[in-house]
């Protein structure tokens, strides 16, 4: 009998759509909760994981992600966890995100149980004010939750978010000394875009100004440094080089791949999407959309996603990759960003300096 070879992908992303409010900035694939819904979901999810087990080699990250994932139960969370176990690597990084109100000592203990060592938690702010404009209107002792989860995981990421309309200057001041009360290793910050699928938009919600958002970010990246941060990524910091795994394997422009509905991932040159049909999915139907990446769009590809990097890409990966020379191809767009002080070449890295990520869009349009 001829014995399968797995396929050897580095990351897994694993989407759970069930929320039991709707956050109005947020356009992923989400569902409200709905028990029985959520039982067939993970049925059919069930399916997908072991057949992930029988194509794919064990994975250096896996990332579960939504939606809520905590917002399931202590038993649905061991059927996929219990599988997740068989997949991973032995010092895979196992990441999950977490809503504040979900987080129990029960559910602390079956993570940590089934090897979960990541968790990111979405607290987005501080500020009661702004919890309540984006359907978050509860009371959470922030410093005692996050004592609780260090017993269990020590790696911990925040999610926070800045340009709300009635946010001030003061108000992100606050919400950064409070992470930093936290005392934890990993921030992601982002700042609020109104997507044409979320509420806010249909609200006609407008986003911060680009000179006001431009003054927030600058001191976001300031202040964070201060406090012995390192910026990695656009809109990530981390201390101790708690550096995210699974999201360094997407800026790095790896391939992955993704389950769950509305999930996208990237393998062999084909960035594909499932369907978002709750009903085409619970069904046993996974309708694909699918995109072939040609070397014109990989090397797009590679430059929205490599430059959001403080580190950039290194020039031999590049020439490698694409069998070009960079520094050659470039010459006249690289010389004269330079010059604006926008761009970088230190030890065989290229790469935005501050200036140029604050303004990465335009740098973008210039190489693609």
């Amino acid at each position: 009998m001829k014995k399968r070879i797995k396929k050897k992908i580095s990351s897994l992303y694993i989407h759970i759509p069930f929320c039991s409010k709707i956050c109005p900035y947020c356009d992923f694939v989400k569902l409200i909760k709905n028990d029985n819904f959520i039982e067939q979901y993970i049925k059919e999810l069930t399916k997908d994981l072991l057949s992930v087990e029988n194509k794919f080699k064990k994975f250096k990250s896996i990332y579960i992600g939504g939606g809520t994932p905590s917002i399931l139960s202590c038993d649905h969370l061991k059927t996929i966890l219990r599988i997740i176990k068989r997949i991973r690597r032995k010092n895979a990084e196992i990441t999950i995100e977490c809503n504040p109100e979900d987080i129990t000592i029960e559910k602390l203990k079956l993570l940590k149980k089934y090897g979960i060592n990541r968790i990111s938690i979405g607290i987005q702010s501080f500020d009661q004010n702004i919890l309540k404009e984006i359907n978050r209107d509860y009371k959470i002792d922030y410093f005692s939750l996050i004592k609780l989860v260090k017993q269990y995981i020590k790696n911990i990421n925040v999610d926070l978010i800045y340009g709300f309309k009635n946010q001030s200057f003061n108000d992100l001041k606050n919400d950064l000394n409070n992470f930093i009360r936290l005392d934890i290793s990993h921030l992601s910050i982002y700042s609020l875009i109104v997507d044409k699928n979320s509420i806010f938009y249909n609200q006609g919600y407008k986003e911060q100004n680009e000179d006001d958002s431009r003054i927030f970010y600058d001191y976001i990246v300031s202040f964070l440094r201060k406090n012995g941060f390192e910026r990695y990524e656009i809109s990530n910091f981390a201390k101790n080089k708690k550096y995210s795994k699974h999201n360094l394997n997407y800026w790095k422009n790896s391939n992955y791949l993704a389950i769950g509905i509305g999930a996208s991932g990237y393998i062999d040159d084909t960035r594909y999407r499932i369907s978002p049909s709750f009903n085409l999915y619970i069904n046993g139907k996974r309708e694909i959309e699918k995109e072939n990446i040609n070397s014109s769009l990989k090397k797009e590809y590679f430059f929205i996603t490599n430059l959001r990097l403080e580190k950039g890409f290194k020039i031999k990966e590049y020439n490698k990759i694409f069998k070009s020379n960079f520094l050659n191809e470039f010459k006249n767009i690289i010389d004269d960003l330079s010059k604006e002080g926008l761009v970088k070449i230190k030890k065989g890295y290229f790469s935005c300096t501050d200036e140029g990520l604050a303004i990465l869009d335009r740098i973008l349009l210039k190489f693609i």
